[in-house]
C-alpha cells in the first residue's frame, strides 16, 4: 500500500515538473531533501512526532526550505507531513527518480567492486551496459571489500553478481550437495 501511495505523490510532482518544464530542477530539489534526511534522520523523526502540532511542523519546514527549494517541492513536503506520510519521502524521491530517468532515457546503475575501478574499467562497463540496454547509463560506483573480487551490477530490474564471494558460495553449495 505504501509503495502505491508514494508512486501517486511522485507522479503528481512529476506532472507538475513536466508542466513547468523543470524536471531536472525538481529532481535536484528532491535529491537534496532526501540526502538531508539521510544525513539527519532526527529531522524526519521530528516531522513524524505526534507530540508536535502540525502547524509547528509546517513552520519548521518553511524555516528550513523557503528560499532554498521550489515552492511545489516545499508543498509536497508539507502535504506529506499534514497527511502523516512524511516517512514516505524517500520512496517518493525514488519513484520520482525512476520517472525522471525514464523521461531522459537514462538508467542509473550501481557497480560494486572490491577495489576502486579505473577510468578505463568504468568506461568499458558503461559502454557495455549502454549497448545492452540501449539507454544512456550513469554509473554509481561503490566499494565493498567483502565481495573479494569481481563486480556486482545493480539496475532497477536486476542484479548481476559476478563477485568472487558469490562464486565461492556457489562452489560451497555444490560441494555440500
Amino acid at each position: 500500500m505504501k509503495n502505491k501511495i508514494s508512486i501517486e505523490y511522485a507522479e503528481a510532482i512529476f506532472a507538475i515538473a513536466m508542466e513547468e518544464n523543470k524536471t531536472a530542477e525538481y529532481y535536484e530539489d528532491l535529491r537534496l531533501v532526501d540526502s538531508l534526511i539521510k544525513e539527519s534522520p532526527e529531522y524526519l523523526e521530528l516531522l513524524m512526532s505526534p507530540s508536535i502540532e502540525t502547524a509547528e511542523k509546517l513552520t519548521l519546514i518553511d524555516s528550513a526550505f523557503v528560499g532554498k527549494l521550489m515552492e511545489n517541492t516545499i508543498s509536497l513536503i508539507k502535504l506529506l507531513c499534514e497527511r502523516n506520510r512524511i516517512e514516505l519521502f524517500h520512496e517518493c524521491f525514488m519513484d520520482y527518480e525512476k520517472l525522471y530517468n525514464a523521461s531522459r532515457q537514462t538508467a542509473f546503475v550501481t557497480v560494486i567492486s572490491a577495489v576502486e575501478l579505473t577510468d578505463t574499467e568504468r568506461e568499458r562497463i558503461k559502454a557495455s551496459l549502454e549497448a545492452k540496454y540501449k539507454l544512456s547509463v550513469e554509473l554509481r560506483c561503490e566499494i565493498d571489500k567483502s565481495i573479494m573480487g569481481g563486480i556486482i551490477i545493480k539496475t532497477d530490474d536486476a542484479i548481476m553478481d559476478g563477485s568472487l564471494s558469490r562464486r565461492l558460495q556457489d562452489v560451497k553449495e555444490v560441494i555440500n550437495k
